[in-house]
Protein backbone atom coordinates (compact mmCIF):
# COMPACT_ATOMS: atom_id res chain seq x y z
CA UNK A 1 0.00 0.00 0.00
CA UNK A 2 1.36 3.00 -0.90
CA UNK A 3 0.56 6.08 1.75
CA UNK A 4 0.35 9.93 0.91
CA UNK A 5 0.94 11.90 3.74
CA UNK A 6 -1.14 15.31 3.75
CA UNK A 7 -0.25 17.53 6.42
CA UNK A 8 -2.37 20.65 8.58
CA UNK A 9 0.10 23.38 9.34
CA UNK A 10 -0.99 25.53 12.13
CA UNK A 11 -0.52 23.04 15.00
CA UNK A 12 0.81 20.09 13.15
CA UNK A 13 4.10 21.39 11.76
CA UNK A 14 4.59 24.60 13.73
CA UNK A 15 3.26 25.53 17.44
CA UNK A 16 1.55 28.75 15.80
CA UNK A 17 -1.99 28.73 16.91
CA UNK A 18 -1.35 30.49 20.39
CA UNK A 19 0.78 33.11 17.86
CA UNK A 20 -2.57 33.67 15.50
CA UNK A 21 -5.12 34.34 18.80
CA UNK A 22 -2.20 36.48 20.47
CA UNK A 23 -2.39 39.07 17.38
CA UNK A 24 -6.02 38.99 16.94
CA UNK A 25 -5.97 39.83 20.71
CA UNK A 26 -4.18 42.83 20.74
CA UNK A 27 -5.55 44.00 17.36
CA UNK A 28 -8.82 43.63 18.28
CA UNK A 29 -8.50 45.44 21.99
CA UNK A 30 -6.09 48.17 20.29
CA UNK A 31 -8.82 48.47 17.35
CA UNK A 32 -11.88 47.98 19.25
CA UNK A 33 -11.30 48.14 23.09
CA UNK A 34 -12.78 44.53 22.75
CA UNK A 35 -11.39 41.33 24.41
CA UNK A 36 -11.49 38.25 22.70
CA UNK A 37 -12.35 35.18 25.16
CA UNK A 38 -11.93 31.43 24.00
CA UNK A 39 -15.16 31.22 22.61
CA UNK A 40 -14.54 33.56 20.10
CA UNK A 41 -11.84 31.14 18.66
CA UNK A 42 -12.87 27.40 19.67
CA UNK A 43 -15.82 27.13 16.95
CA UNK A 44 -13.41 28.48 14.25
CA UNK A 45 -9.84 26.73 14.47
CA UNK A 46 -8.78 25.07 11.05
CA UNK A 47 -11.32 27.22 9.35
CA UNK A 48 -9.63 30.01 6.60
CA UNK A 49 -8.93 33.36 8.54
CA UNK A 50 -11.06 35.46 6.39
CA UNK A 51 -13.91 33.16 7.37
CA UNK A 52 -12.93 33.37 11.20
CA UNK A 53 -12.71 37.42 10.98
CA UNK A 54 -16.39 37.74 9.48
CA UNK A 55 -18.23 35.51 12.01
CA UNK A 56 -16.33 37.35 14.27
CA UNK A 57 -17.46 40.60 12.92
CA UNK A 58 -20.90 39.71 13.00
CA UNK A 59 -21.09 38.05 16.83
CA UNK A 60 -19.56 41.98 17.83
CA UNK A 61 -21.69 44.17 15.11
CA UNK A 62 -18.39 44.86 14.26
CA UNK A 63 -17.62 46.82 10.65
CA UNK A 64 -17.04 44.64 8.15
CA UNK A 65 -16.26 47.03 5.23
CA UNK A 66 -12.54 46.99 6.11
CA UNK A 67 -12.16 42.95 6.39
CA UNK A 68 -9.45 42.91 3.90
CA UNK A 69 -7.40 45.54 5.91
CA UNK A 70 -7.62 43.85 8.60
CA UNK A 71 -6.97 40.41 7.21
CA UNK A 72 -3.45 41.83 5.93
CA UNK A 73 -2.24 43.77 8.85
CA UNK A 74 -3.31 40.20 11.13
CA UNK A 75 -1.75 37.76 8.24
CA UNK A 76 1.52 40.34 8.67
CA UNK A 77 2.10 40.24 12.13
CA UNK A 78 1.43 36.80 12.56
CA UNK A 79 4.29 36.37 9.96
CA UNK A 80 6.45 38.19 11.23
CA UNK A 81 6.27 36.75 14.56
CA UNK A 82 6.79 33.43 13.16
CA UNK A 83 10.13 34.50 11.49
CA UNK A 84 11.36 36.44 14.87
CA UNK A 85 10.67 33.59 16.89
CA UNK A 86 9.36 30.14 15.19
CA UNK A 87 8.53 26.89 16.96
CA UNK A 88 8.48 23.91 14.82
CA UNK A 89 5.91 21.20 16.52
CA UNK A 90 7.96 18.96 18.89
CA UNK A 91 9.43 15.88 16.68
CA UNK A 92 8.46 17.17 13.03
CA UNK A 93 12.05 17.32 11.83
CA UNK A 94 12.76 13.85 12.39
CA UNK A 95 8.95 12.47 10.76
CA UNK A 96 9.73 14.71 7.96
CA UNK A 97 13.09 13.27 7.46
CA UNK A 98 11.79 9.70 8.06
CA UNK A 99 9.01 9.73 6.14
CA UNK A 100 11.15 11.24 3.15
CA UNK A 101 13.83 8.37 3.74
CA UNK A 102 11.46 6.52 2.88
CA UNK A 103 9.79 7.86 -0.22
CA UNK A 104 7.11 8.46 1.40
CA UNK A 105 4.81 11.45 -0.37
CA UNK A 106 3.87 14.39 1.79
CA UNK A 107 1.68 17.35 1.33
CA UNK A 108 0.68 20.84 2.99
CA UNK A 109 -3.33 21.44 3.44
CA UNK A 110 -3.44 24.43 5.65
CA UNK A 111 -6.20 26.91 5.99
CA UNK A 112 -3.71 29.58 6.25
CA UNK A 113 -2.89 31.91 3.41
CA UNK A 114 -0.82 30.95 0.50
CA UNK A 115 1.89 33.48 1.74
CA UNK A 116 1.78 32.38 5.83
CA UNK A 117 2.18 28.41 3.88
CA UNK A 118 5.20 29.95 2.27
CA UNK A 119 6.55 31.65 5.29
CA UNK A 120 6.38 28.79 7.45
CA UNK A 121 8.16 26.79 5.07
CA UNK A 122 10.94 28.61 4.24
CA UNK A 123 11.50 30.02 7.80
CA UNK A 124 11.84 26.31 9.28
CA UNK A 125 13.76 25.33 5.93
CA UNK A 126 11.16 22.71 5.43
CA UNK A 127 10.05 22.96 1.71
CA UNK A 128 12.04 20.33 0.17
CA UNK A 129 10.18 17.58 1.96
CA UNK A 130 6.88 18.09 0.20
CA UNK A 131 5.63 17.68 -3.05
CA UNK A 132 2.59 20.10 -3.15
CA UNK A 133 1.34 22.74 -0.87
CA UNK A 134 -2.13 24.35 -0.77
CA UNK A 135 -4.38 26.82 0.57
CA UNK A 136 -8.11 27.01 1.10
CA UNK A 137 -8.22 30.78 0.89
CA UNK A 138 -9.19 30.72 -2.92
CA UNK A 139 -11.53 27.72 -2.84
CA UNK A 140 -15.07 27.77 -2.36
CA UNK A 141 -15.57 25.81 0.67
CA UNK A 142 -13.18 25.70 3.81
CA UNK A 143 -12.82 23.13 6.20
CA UNK A 144 -14.89 21.30 7.47
CA UNK A 145 -15.97 20.44 3.34
CA UNK A 146 -13.22 18.45 1.89
CA UNK A 147 -12.43 20.15 -0.92
CA UNK A 148 -9.02 21.08 0.26
CA UNK A 149 -8.00 17.39 0.47
CA UNK A 150 -9.89 16.14 -2.15
CA UNK A 151 -7.86 18.63 -4.15
CA UNK A 152 -4.46 17.86 -2.36
CA UNK A 153 -5.28 14.03 -3.52
CA UNK A 154 -5.39 15.08 -6.83
CA UNK A 155 -2.90 17.24 -7.43
CA UNK A 156 -0.18 14.38 -5.56
CA UNK A 157 -2.38 11.94 -7.79
CA UNK A 158 -3.15 9.95 -5.05
CA UNK A 159 -6.57 7.99 -4.22
CA UNK A 160 -8.09 9.66 -1.01
CA UNK A 161 -8.61 5.86 0.35
CA UNK A 162 -4.82 5.73 0.68
CA UNK A 163 -4.27 9.14 1.94
CA UNK A 164 -3.14 9.77 5.75
CA UNK A 165 -4.28 13.50 7.21
CA UNK A 166 -2.68 14.76 10.63
CA UNK A 167 -4.81 17.19 11.97
CA UNK A 168 -5.02 19.30 15.44
CA UNK A 169 -8.35 20.75 15.10
CA UNK A 170 -11.76 19.12 14.95
CA UNK A 171 -13.13 21.46 11.71
CA UNK A 172 -9.75 19.68 10.01
CA UNK A 173 -10.26 16.06 10.68
CA UNK A 174 -14.11 15.82 9.90
CA UNK A 175 -12.92 17.37 6.60
CA UNK A 176 -10.38 14.56 6.59
CA UNK A 177 -13.16 11.84 7.15
CA UNK A 178 -15.61 12.91 4.61
CA UNK A 179 -13.00 13.25 2.02
CA UNK A 180 -12.76 9.52 2.36
CA UNK A 181 -8.98 9.78 3.57
CA UNK A 182 -7.39 8.34 7.49
CA UNK A 183 -6.97 10.77 9.76
CA UNK A 184 -4.45 11.00 12.63
CA UNK A 185 -5.68 13.41 15.59
CA UNK A 186 -3.17 15.70 17.13
CA UNK A 187 -5.02 18.16 19.73
CA UNK A 188 -3.80 20.62 21.44
CA UNK A 189 -3.34 19.58 25.07
CA UNK A 190 -6.49 21.21 26.41
CA UNK A 191 -8.40 19.67 23.90
CA UNK A 192 -6.92 16.05 24.25
CA UNK A 193 -9.99 14.52 26.09
CA UNK A 194 -12.72 15.91 23.57
CA UNK A 195 -14.81 12.91 23.28
CA UNK A 196 -15.09 14.33 19.22
CA UNK A 197 -11.25 13.70 18.29
CA UNK A 198 -12.58 9.88 18.34
CA UNK A 199 -13.62 9.96 14.84
CA UNK A 200 -10.16 10.14 13.92
CA UNK A 201 -8.53 6.75 13.51
CA UNK A 202 -6.57 7.38 16.20
CA UNK A 203 -5.63 10.22 18.45
CA UNK A 204 -1.68 11.04 19.40
CA UNK A 205 0.11 13.11 21.30
CA UNK A 206 3.49 13.43 19.56
CA UNK A 207 4.72 12.99 16.08
CA UNK A 208 7.03 9.94 16.92
CA UNK A 209 3.57 8.16 16.99
CA UNK A 210 2.80 8.80 13.21
CA UNK A 211 5.49 6.21 11.26
CA UNK A 212 4.47 3.26 13.80
CA UNK A 213 0.80 3.94 12.82
CA UNK A 214 1.69 3.99 9.21
CA UNK A 215 3.74 0.68 9.08
CA UNK A 216 0.49 -1.17 10.43
CA UNK A 217 -1.20 0.54 7.11
CA UNK A 218 1.64 -0.95 4.94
Amino acid sequence: MTITVIFDMDGVLIDSEPVWQDVEKAFYLQEHGLTLVDADFSAFTGMPVMFFLRKLHERHQLPAHDLSRVHDIIVGRVAEKIRQQPRPMPGIFQLLDELYQRNIAMAVASSSPLRQIDNVLDTLNIRHYFQAAISAETLAHGKPHPEIFLNTAAMMDADPEFCLVIEDSLNGLIAAKAAGMRALALPAPHQRHDPRFTLADAIIDHHDEVLPFILTLR
